[in-house]
């Protein structure tokens, strides 16, 4: 492979591919410093100060702030499109799916807001403070009817699925008498659910949050509550506390095993080999769950790069839609329609709330619902996308068109422009780039499709004429979708 080629690789499965600007600079920067730059994003400016609660207010001085997590799923398509850190976003959907909660039954766009958030800020960090935060969750802790669990009545369902779906996993060395002890460590446990029950209404409540930082819910723990007696956990006697079970669920041997197995499954490929689940979580256990340095092992194993895994892993509904939109530089073109001076407390934009909900409600068709996971256990990735009604969600998709007055739509300009840019001399040639652009593989049938397109269209003349860009790409567009070689990455 060219070091472009593996750039791109790289940047397909730790984010959702790369534009051809991106793979210019990191050619530039070489692999090492490449790969640094989207694992430590932390250093990288992410280019996205909007708001969630942009996305709350409403067009009419009359009408109260809208909370509902629909607003909140679309700033975060808005943040998947735009952000320079998306690993970042790649990491939060994942453990969004680990960690599954669902505002299904949650019901709450704050507490849905404050989980998202969390799994954000501790996506590629320390694994016993991610599971520390969601445990903690008032989000998690509704979705799981852990409202409070009691001295002399504890919540088994929520230690079960502490120890079941978060760490341990099914089979990973426990009882269900180790399930009942974890349950009694956790008592003293509930949360506080403020929203209801502060005075005025939500528009007043959303400003005073926002002004004191205080946020709608918050974990809350009440030592009377708490049954003080000996627990016996995995083997141990002592008087736990659930502070300690998380610390030692968070770094037994199973739990690597167990979250080293779903990582490479997501950013690699399915039913990864023993000797490789063991390699990756040597590294989990060595550095007590440091998903960054566990991220690495993944992408330098020579496994990574073989041909088990290069292009053949089934993309998700947000590697498509979010892929697609990246490349035609949707993000960045919708990012312009923001005001420069707005700020927390001013309205989004209106045509920003519709390209953002617009691409949120692709993802939904195609069975990835933003913070609406299926069940308990999240979603299941890979081929499970791949069912004849998503596909037939997934050919109704060619991207987002937004308006530019007297000129092409700025998809056309941001795709047929760049193939224009490098002066093709045949058709196939042209569509060669196209598939480049995408970060599709060049197959025969793949290139000769969309060569017959080109032709059909006027051939080279076509890019060449700027008028005829948004037609062309609409129909280069409904090809490709339709292509196998589009919906793997």
């Amino acid at each position: 492979m060219t070091l472009r080629e593996r750039l791109a690789h790289l940047h397909r499965r730790l984010g959702f591919g790369a534009t051809q600007a991106e793979l210019d600079r990191d050619e530039k920067l070489g692999f090492n410093r490449a790969l640094d730059r989207l694992i430590d994003y932390e250093d990288v400016n992410e280019e996205f100060d909007v708001s969630p609660y942009e996305f709350c207010w409403r067009t009419s001085e009359k009408a109260e702030a809208d909370v509902g997590t629909y607003r909140f799923r679309a700033w975060w398509a808005f943040r998947m499109m735009a952000t320079q850190r998306p690993l970042q976003e790649k990491l939060t959907l994942f453990w969004s799916g680990h960690f599954a909660a669902g505002d299904d039954k949650v019901e709450d766009g704050p507490m849905m807001l404050d989980y998202l958030q969390g799994l954000r800020a501790n996506a590629c960090g320390s694994f016993e403070n991610l599971l520390n935060f969601v445990s903690k969750c008032p989000a998690m802790m509704r979705y799981l009817d852990m409202t409070r669990s009691l001295r002399g009545n504890p919540n088994e369902n929520f230690a079960r699925e502490v120890m079941e779906l978060f760490t341990l996993g099914i089979g990973g060395g426990y009882t269900e008498k180790d399930v009942q002890e974890v349950a009694r460590a956790l008592t003293g446990w509930g949360y506080m659910h403020m929203m209801y029950e502060l005075p005025g209404d939500m528009t007043g409540k959303l400003n005073d949050s926002i002004k004191y930082g205080r946020p709608f819910s918050s974990f809350t723990y009440m030592p009377v509550m708490h049954d003080p007696g000996e627990k016996t956990i995995l083997g141990t006697t002592k008087h736990w506390t659930g502070d300690e079970v998380l610390k030692v669920l968070a770094n037994h041997q199973s739990t690597a095993e167990f979250v080293c197995r779903k990582l490479w499954t997501f950013f690699a490929y399915e039913d990864p080999e023993p000797e490789v689940v063991e390699m990756v979580a040597r590294t989990f256990v060595r550095t007590r769950g440091d998903i960054n340095t566990v991220i690495r092992t993944i992408v330098r194993s020579k496994q990574f790069w073989s041909e088990k895994c290069v292009y053949q892993m089934a993309k998700s509904p947000a590697d498509f839609v979010i892929g697609m939109a990246r490349v035609q530089g949707i993000g960045i073109e919708t990012m312009k329609f923001r005001d420069s001076k707005s700020d927390v407390h001013t309205q989004i934009n209106q045509r920003i709330m519709n390209e953002a909900g617009s691409v949120a409600y692709r993802l939904d068709r195609m069975g990835l619902s933003l913070l609406v996971p299926p069940n308990v256990a999240g979603w299941n990735w890979g081929k499970a996308f791949l069912s004849p009604a998503m596909m037939a969600e997934r050919f109704q998709y060619t991207g987002n068109y937004i308006e530019d007055k007297g000129k092409p739509d700025k998809a056309a300009q941001n795709t047929i422009g760049w193939v224009a840019s490098k002066s093709p001399k045949t058709s196939k040639e042209a569509a060669a780039l196209y598939l480049q652009l995408y970060g599709v593989p060049a197959s025969a049938s793949a290139t000769k499709t969309l060569t017959e397109v080109i032709d059909k269209a006027g051939g080279i003349a076509a890019f060449k004429n700027i008028n005829q860009w948004g037609g062309l790409n609409y129909l280069l567009n409904r090809v490709l979708v339709a292509a196998p070689e589009m919906h793997v990455c």
